[in-house]
């Protein structure tokens, strides 16, 4: 792969994980307000139950974990459908 397809490949992961940390955010938020009926918590905040602020950052991790894999894959092939070669081995990071 050049430099040129390396470029691209950075800027393409990078709009597919901004669009991707969003959607994930936003569908975490909303199953914890579905479940709890209550907004979603603050971890770091002392008023915070214990309790809450563990469940939620496990349900951010897995909503992220999952959707890090779901956009990997997707990225991947949307690569290849579209170059038609492999996709560089750096994968879509997403960060909040």
């Amino acid at each position: 792969m050049d430099m040129s397809q390396k470029i691209v490949w950075n800027g393409y992961s990078t709009l597919v994980g901004a669009v991707a940390a969003l959607v994930t955010k936003k569908a975490v938020d909303g199953a914890w307000t579905f479940v709890t009926g209550e907004e979603p918590p603050e971890p770091n905040d002392p008023a915070t139950p214990t309790s809450h602020a563990a469940i939620w950052v496990l349900a951010m991790a897995l909503g992220v974990g999952l959707s890090q894999v779901f956009i990997n894959r997707f990225a991947a092939r949307r690569w290849e459908a579209f170059t038609g070669s492999a996709s560089p081995l750096r994968h879509v990071n997403m960060r909040f």
